[in-house]
Order: C-alpha cells, then sequence, then structure tokens
C-alpha cells in the first residue's frame, strides 16, 4: 500500500511539473505583411491576377527567420506571421497591387468581366533579414538590413471576343507580349538587434517598393511603352 501511496504521490508531482513547464512557455507574438501604395491616378489597367509566390523553402515558414553574415540561420518560433511568408507576400501584393492599380484581383474568381487581365508571376529568390551575429546593439545599418531579389512576369489575358476583333489590333498586340523583370536591393532595419517591430517594418518598406515597381511595369506595358525603371532591368 505504502509503494502503491508513493506511486500515485509521483504521478501527482510529474503532472505538476509538466503543466508548470506548459504554463511558462511563452505566447508567440502575430505579426502581418501590411501593404500601403498611393493610388495612380488614371492607371488605365482594370483587372489583375496576382498568382502564388515563388520563395525558398528555408523562408516560407510562418516562423519570422533571420540570417547571419555567415548564413547560418536562426528560427524564432515565438515570433510569426499570420500565415506563412509566401501567403503574406501573395497577398500583400494582390492588397498593394489593387489599391495602386484601382483594379480587381480575379485570381480567387477567375473573371474578368470581359476586359484584359494582366497576369502576375512573382518568384523571391531572396526576402531574407540579415542581421550581426554579435550579441549587441548595432553600431552600422549595413550590419542589419534586408536583402531582396525578386522576379517577375507579367503577361496579357485578352478575352476571345476582344481578341478575334478584327478592329481591335491594340488587344491582339497585348496578347502577343510579356515582359519579365528583376530587381535587387537592400533596405536598413533601424534600431537595435533583433527588434521585430523594426525587422516587420522593413519587410513592409521592401514589399511596397516592390508593388510599386511591379505596377509601374503594368502601367507601361498596358500603354505599349518600353518598361524603364530605376533600378529594375525588364526584356
Amino acid at each position: 500500500m505504502k509503494n502503491k501511496n508513493n506511486f500515485r504521490l509521483g504521478v501527482v508531482i510529474l503532472t505538476g511539473v509538466m503543466l508548470s513547464a506548459c504554463s511558462s512557455s511563452p505566447t508567440p507574438n502575430y505579426y502581418t505583411l501590411q501593404a500601403k501604395a498611393t493610388p495612380i491616378t488614371h492607371s488605365g489597367v482594370r483587372v489583375i491576377e496576382v498568382m502564388p509566390v515563388g520563395l525558398p523553402d528555408r523562408l516560407d515558414r510562418a516562423s519570422i527567420v533571420v540570417q547571419d553574415h555567415q548564413g547560418r540561420s536562426k528560427v524564432l518560433d515565438n515570433d510569426r506571421w499570420t500565415s506563412t511568408l509566401s501567403t503574406q507576400l501573395r497577398d500583400g501584393l494582390s492588397a498593394g497591387l489593387q489599391q495602386k492599380l484601382g483594379a480587381v484581383d480575379r485570381y480567387n474568381s477567375g473573371m474578368s468581366a470581359g476586359q484584359v487581365s494582366y497576369r502576375i508571376a512573382t518568384d523571391f529568390s531572396n526576402f531574407d533579414v540579415i542581421e550581426d551575429s554579435a550579441n549587441h546593439a548595432l553600431t552600422s545599418t549595413h550590419d542589419h538590413y534586408m536583402n531582396v531579389m525578386v522576379t517577375w512576369i507579367i503577361k496579357a489575358d485578352v478575352p476571345l471576343a476582344m481578341e478575334s476583333s478584327a478592329t481591335n489590333q491594340a488587344t491582339t498586340t497585348l496578347q502577343n507580349r510579356s515582359i519579365s523583370c528583376r530587381t535587387h536591393f537592400t533596405v536598413p532595419i533601424q534600431g537595435e538587434r533583433r527588434n521585430i517591430n523594426n525587422i516587420v517594418a522593413a519587410s513592409t518598406q521592401s514589399l511596397n517598393r516592390i508593388i510599386e515597381n511591379i505596377a509601374d511595369s503594368v502601367v507601361m506595358m498596358n500603354a505599349k511603352k518600353v518598361v524603364s525603371i530605376d533600378g529594375v532591368t525588364c526584356s
């Protein structure tokens, strides 16, 4: 009987320790990339289709990932996006481009209402948070920054009714045209090392810059102009 009581006491103590450990685990913090864009007056673009983005597996997770200058990565399990980073980027691009262009993203509905639509496929080679590996306040913005490399392809989708119209030569020209663009830039992350709010702010700033570049390229393509944007190479 004594052994049985000791066993029960041990189970109670072990359960208490486990519950205490669980209750002491920190609650994760969640963040969202919220794009902001100043609308282009009379962009001429009414319908877009923002496809799911390409993103390296090392980044495509909900937890925020930071990387040092030696390429070593650390996953911040207690600081997370509200969805995987690829979803954050696609949703941010969609919201920002709709706001910037005054257009509707038809990705979910597939409807274009008989208008020319621009399909946008984006691939991120880098969307990295780079930080100094030393555990101290940073003295240079070059020690802590976003490293972004992204390419995008835009292709016009002309409805059959418009394409078959013999008088609509302009839309026929659009139907046969696509452009491919790429850019690479860095954005400093202000403040002390691993300040998550500053990381989120720099990530949002990076996304907004990409939105500006993609929107400008769509507008120029729609106007049948040569796409020329500072810091962007298109062909």
